[in-house]
């Protein structure tokens, strides 16, 4: 059994038989017919059940599939810590973030680093944090921005920076940011808000329960861009952290303002089975270098951790 014939195992297994795998791989079908009969012969079992369509997986071919996954997961990772040890700042990063922290620190970041390191390539996922959370153990996803704590044994997370939630209203003849509001300023408003899905909406309602108030949530929506029309339209009103409308309200394009006392985490989290490669060192300078300067024009909206400071080398 040999890397080659894992590979072309690999190939078969995923696109349901040889002819589409040969395209796929650009190799000869005989060629990948041929070496699978022998690892077939070599392992004494049949992976592969071959028929008009395709082929599908045997038992024993699912169990190969999952050996032979963790087979090349670990090669890389043993690649990333040999270029690590090297210094050499190369390779493709993997970034999950939510919606709201994509323009205020993702994309900056990422330009950022990419003017540095021209040769570091990115693949950047945005959802929310039970779905990224879930790409992460997966190990689909290097390390991502996750909202509130993250206490699974199988992550490290690293506290980032708190972050104010704000109220986005529908814009009036004085459109401008009003001075705050208070949590009691919810009851009685229509609101548009993201599924039970997201975290922040459940914190928000775990802490409006706390207060004895009972929120009105007349629309459920996952986009910041169909929320912020339906606000527009007289819907509701939205509440969300103030890296995801701020800047709406500060343009007069909507009405609205901070809650006081109403913030969120935002922690940076990777698998702890995984090691740190050069590149991804480099990305979280960069990171931090942009957060410090969200903090300082954010008025107080953003207050970054000090424990952020235990991602820099050394």
């Amino acid at each position: 059994m040999d890397l080659i014939q894992l590979r072309y195992f690999l190939g078969v297994a995923e696109h349901g038989g040889f002819t589409k795998a040969a395209a796929a791989l650009h190799i000869a079908q005989p060629a990948i017919t041929r070496q699978i009969r022998l690892l077939e012969e070599d392992l004494g079992v049949q992976l592969l059940l071959r028929h008009s369509r395709g082929a599908e997986l045997t038992d024993a071919g699912r169990r190969l599939v999952a050996g032979a996954e963790l087979i090349f997961r670990d090669m890389a990772d043993v690649r990333a810590q040999v270029v690590a040890s090297s210094e050499a700042v190369s390779g493709c990063l993997r970034i999950g973030f939510p919606p709201s922290v994509g323009d205020l620190l993702i994309s900056k970041a990422v330009r950022t680093f990419r003017l540095r390191y021209p040769q570091v390539g990115f693949s950047l996922r945005e959802g929310y944090s039970h779905a990224l959370r879930d790409d992460l153990l997966g190990d689909r996803l290097d390390v991502a921005v996750i909202t509130g704590r993250e206490d699974n044994p199988l992550l490290i997370p690293t506290s980032l920076f708190a972050e104010q939630l704000w109220l986005l209203e529908l814009p009036g003849p004085r459109r401008r940011r009003k001075p705050g509001y208070a949590l009691a300023d919810l009851a009685g408003r229509s609101l548009v808000q993201p599924s039970r899905a997201n975290t922040m909406r459940l914190l928000l309602e775990d802490l409006a329960r706390q207060a004895g108030i009972e929120l009105s949530v007349v629309v459920e929506a996952d986009g910041i861009h169909t929320i912020k029309g339906l606000v527009a339209m007289g819907v509701g009103a939205h509440v969300s952290p103030y890296s995801a409308i701020s800047r709406g309200i500060e343009s007069g394009e909507f009405a609205g303002g901070p809650i006081a006392g109403l913030m969120i985490e935002r922690q940076l989290v990777r698998r702890a089975d995984r090691s740190v490669s050069a590149a991804l060192l480099r990305f979280q300078e960069v990171l931090l270098e942009e957060l410090a300067s969200a903090e300082a024009s954010s008025q107080g909206a953003i207050r970054v951790h000090k424990e952020a400071a235990s991602l820099l080398p050394g």
